[in-house]
């Protein structure tokens, strides 16, 4: 597989999160993707620990760079989630979640992550090892309401309710990405034919997400990660929608709040939110790559006497 896959706000994550040297830090990386960050962080000196549920990305990062960084790094077929909650082996300096998907599902994963790629199965799972393509679990869904609450929920689509009861009564047709495309854009009114390719990218998130269970594994981590960092380690996560977004801005907002008073008075906090506001690609990096435009890199600090 060719590496297309630009990661995003690269110099920002290694800037935040490890410094000038990382030389003797313990890093996880939780979304191995193209390997970008991976190499950056590699590239400190840091010892890495990466996953991904994908195994043709991890596939790809140990034909071209595996043998390089052999020494340091470790790379696991597994989600994030999974990986940190059974992770025993010590605590991170760092932890770096980026949640965007590789430009490399995109443009050849034959699972269908691009709905341009009309001949694609219709499948949108990380790891086809495991679970039920989407086509599958549509079709398992008791009603069409089902499809559209799923629909709604994990995107906010305005059309959340034709599409969702077009799908549904297409179920049985379905079987590539074309047909999902077809199926969903003849029940776009006229009035928002400018705006197809933004419903259309809107569904196939609210779907992926679904698909994978993402939200549940976001979730799990965030329940789990800030308390595998070393005293002063930093998590960060690089979230690409609203969504995402407010989960993890509650969850750090709600950690870096004070919990205890000492016999003096003193509030003790346990962690530090670093970003009171998200940092966010330049315009240069826009300009770049485009699909880094929606990134919100936010920080959390351990205190360094925890």
């Amino acid at each position: 597989m060719q590496n297309v896959h630009v990661s995003v706000l690269k110099n920002e994550v290694i800037s935040e999160l490890i410094g000038e040297n990382g030389a003797g830090m313990r890093v996880f990386d939780g979304t191995l993707g193209g390997g970008g960050h991976t190499v950056a962080l590699l590239e400190t000196g840091a010892r890495v620990w990466s996953s991904d549920l994908d195994q043709s990305a991890i596939d790809a990062f140990l034909e071209h760079q595996g043998s390089y960084w052999q020494e340091q790094v470790m790379v696991e077929h597994s989600s994030f989630a999974a990986f940190i909650a059974r992770f025993e082996d010590g605590y991170f300096d760092a932890i770096l979640l980026d949640l965007g998907y590789s430009s490399n599902q995109l443009a050849e994963s034959g699972r269908g992550f691009s709905y341009q790629n009309l001949e694609e199965g219709f499948d949108l799972r990380y790891n086809t090892d495991t679970g039920e393509s989407v086509i599958q679990k549509i079709r398992h869904l008791r009603d069409a309401n089902a499809l559209i609450k799923i629909l709604f929920n994990n995107s906010g689509e305005t059309l959340a309710r034709p599409i969702g009861t077009a799908l549904f009564a297409a179920r049985n047709e379905l079987k590539t990405v074309g047909d999902a495309v077809a199926i969903i854009s003849a029940v776009i009114p006229a009035a928002f034919s400018r705006k197809t390719n933004g419903v259309l990218s809107r569904i196939w998130q609210a779907l992926r997400i679904w698909v994978n269970d993402e939200f549940a594994a976001l979730e799990t981590f965030l329940a789990i990660a800030p308390h595998k960092l070393k005293p002063g380690g930093k998590l960060g996560i690089i979230a690409f929608h609203s969504l995402e977004d407010k989960i993890i801005t509650q969850t750090f907002r709600l950690l870096a709040h004070p919990v205890d008073i000492d016999d003096f008075g003193n509030k003790a906090q346990y962690f530090k939110l670093i970003t009171k506001k998200p940092i966010v690609p330049s315009e240069q990096e826009i300009e770049i790559n485009v699909r880094s435009r929606s990134a919100l890199f936010r920080v959390l600090e351990k205190s360094p006497h925890k």
